[in-house]
């Protein structure tokens, strides 16, 4: 596990962390990682938490410190977690143009300006009208060509609702297969996401069934993210993941071939 990189985690430059830089780092170090990217939120929908309080240049200012501070002991990459919403294409495009960064992650958070896992969400909805407009946004994130690392793919299992039950991969299989078979055309790598594990689940985003499809579709890559919020969340899982990863046959991306997330 030395060389794993915990890819996805966020510091108080998002609005939802109350993890000082210093305090990844050191719990990285911790774990035994090998480096760390602090992905925070970039949102464009103002009906968002986080919309306007990303800081490039005080990031920026927090990273070229912790890399003079660490940087002898552990890789620290720049990047972002950016909403997609299909509306703020255009921004997001510019975003991405103007700001460099090693990582861009692409992740869907919120649906007609709702984030999906709000117990307000589902409330009038049928399973297929709250479900069915996460995937066509995640296809529409894919088509749109702004990303190669992919969030959280089945973030909405986290979905809550007595009327519908639990989360079933299976009766949605038809629309992530086409999510799935887009990401590998493209030549997108998903995320492995272990955050799932802290929300009752016993399997990471997304889960071992559409890893697998990921693999037999012609997957070879993943990344590793805790999507920490806290010193505390840093790495979590990732040991047993990592092993069922390799059971699996899919390949962890590591510091040497650290993947560069740009436009398409």
């Amino acid at each position: 596990m030395n060389r794993l990189f915990d890819c996805h985690m966020h510091s108080t430059h998002s609005c939802d962390s109350t993890a000082t830089f210093d305090g990844l780092c050191k719990e990285a170090l911790k774990q035994g990682l090998r480096g760390i990217c602090v992905t925070e939120h970039v949102d464009f929908d103002d009906a968002d938490p986080g919309y306007g309080y990303y800081d490039y240049y005080a990031y920026m200012e927090d990273v070229d410190r912790c890399r003079n501070k660490y940087g002898n002991k552990l890789l620290i990459k720049t990047g972002v977690e950016v909403t997609y919403q299909r509306q703020f294409e255009d921004d997001i495009r510019r975003f991405l143009s103007t700001y460099e960064f090693d990582y861009v992650l692409g992740s869907v958070h919120l649906i007609d300006h709702v984030f999906v896992l709000d117990p307000k969400y589902p409330q009038g909805k049928t399973k297929n009208e709250a479900y069915e407009p996460y995937w066509h946004e995640m296809l529409s994130m894919m088509e749109s060509g702004l990303f190669k690392r992919i969030g959280h793919l089945d973030y909405i299992k986290s979905l809550r609702s007595e009327e519908y039950g639990e989360f079933t991969v299976e009766e949605w299989m038809p629309r992530i297969t086409a999510i799935i078979e887009r990401i590998v055309e493209s030549g997108a790598i998903l995320e492995v996401n272990t955050s799932a594990l802290r929300k009752g689940h016993t399997e990471p985003y997304p889960g071992w069934a559409i890893l697998k499809l990921y693999k037999d579709l012609g997957g070879a890559y993943v990344v590793l993210g805790s999507d920490a919020h806290s010193p505390s969340q840093v790495g979590l899982g990732f040991r047993e993941v990592a092993a069922q990863l390799s059971q699996l046959g899919l390949a962890i991306c590591e510091d040497d071939m650290f993947p560069s997330s740009m436009i398409s």
